[in-house]
């Protein structure tokens, strides 16, 4: 059983009819989806590059060959169009953002006619992202935490910043850093690391201008990203004491990071790696954690270059309440930024998250 297209425009005319072409071309649609992933507070900017944001499309068919797996679950729809059975290719958020969203794999039953909403590519055909997902009876789920339902007039309800901070959590003061440490994503409250201008060099400037999202971002294999990129993960990270060293645990990519608490612990001529060779040490309650002999060739998910010269100064404290973890990140690199670049987020603790496998599958 293959059940009809339907197409619903939202801002232009209806999309061109274009013909089948089946043929995945990974890296652009992996590139797209893991920029959107990283930089959903300016999302309409990087998926406008991929996906026509001003068009909302509706597709329906039976919904087969369910890919669950990081960085992003994949789909197949079965349709019929001017009497032609078509394969429409839908691409969505990560397995971990959905769990953050109560969204589990059971959700999606191969077999079933569901309605997908989302944006159409701009190069391939029968290609989308998948935002919002109908099921038999009026049954919608919200794919992205930024999206509002789109097929039902309901309110669309989602875990915000305020509502973890209203949550009552009577011991939160006295838990300090060792514990699992979470982001919010979708919530506008909820701070992220990266600015929009940073004072660059004329040579930096040429890099970011000369560099491709698809050709050159390494993770759309699975390649784990390496410092500073990886401090701001959307996923939870966990903070472990093992006496002369803490461990930062992070979800993402299944990273693991070593701090050096002692002198006598710290390589005195490290040799260079993606998330370089990081000591720390505490001024007062706030741990401090110096990082050099970075390999990692960006400062930021939009092609801004580093260089192994660059330094990074993390400073990790935790609110008077408990609830929140903040950094304030400086950077010093004198072959791409003209004065050092000083940035700064936070986290919030939400008891029942973990750290879980991320099992990265390239696609």
């Amino acid at each position: 059983m293959v059940a009809d297209t339907h197409r619903q425009t939202k801002g232009i005319v209806s999309p061109k009819k274009i013909s089948r072409v089946f043929k995945p071309v990974v890296a652009f649609i992996a590139a797209a989806f893991l920029l959107s992933l990283y930089e959903r507070a300016s999302a309409h900017h990087a998926a406008a590059v991929y996906y026509d944001n001003s068009t909302i499309i509706e597709v329906r068919g039976v919904l087969t060959d369910v890919r669950w797996h990081n960085p992003h679950i994949a789909f197949t729809l079965l349709s019929r169009e001017g009497g032609t059975e078509v394969e429409w290719l839908v691409e969505s958020n990560s397995v971990s953002s959905l769990r953050q969203l109560g969204i589990a794999e059971d959700q999606l039953t191969p077999g079933e006619i569901v309605t997908v909403a989302g944006w159409l590519s701009r190069s391939e055909a029968y290609r989308m992202s998948g935002n919002n997902i109908l099921f038999p009876g009026d049954r919608e789920i919200v794919l992205w935490g930024s999206t509002a339902y789109h097929f039902t007039d309901a309110d669309y309800e989602r875990l915000s910043v305020a509502d973890v901070e209203s949550r009552d959590l009577p011991d939160a003061d006295g838990l300090g850093l060792y514990r699992v440490w979470s982001t919010l994503t979708g919530d506008r409250d909820q701070d992220r690391l990266w600015d929009a201008d940073y004072p660059l060099t004329e040579r930096a400037i040429a890099a970011r201008a000369a560099w491709d999202p698809v050709r050159d971002n390494p993770a759309i294999n699975c390649e784990p990203k390496g410092m500073p990129g990886i401090i701001d993960p959307p996923y939870p990270m966990e903070f472990i004491d093992e006496g002369d060293v803490i461990l930062i645990r992070q979800e993402e990519f299944d990273t693991v990071r070593t701090i050096h608490m002692t002198a006598s612990g710290a390589a005195n001529d490290p040799d260079p790696s993606i998330l370089g060779h990081s000591t720390g040490s505490w001024d007062g309650d706030t741990l401090v954690i110096d990082t050099t002999h970075i390999s990692w060739p960006y400062l930021d998910n939009r092609g801004l270059p580093l260089s192994e010269e660059a330094r990074l100064q993390e400073r990790y404290t935790v609110s008077p309440d408990g609830r929140r973890l903040y950094l304030e990140l400086t950077v010093t690199d004198p072959q791409y930024l003209s004065e050092p670049l000083e940035l700064d987020r936070f986290w919030l603790w939400i008891p029942e998250n973990t750290v879980q496998p991320y099992n990265c599958t390239p696609l």
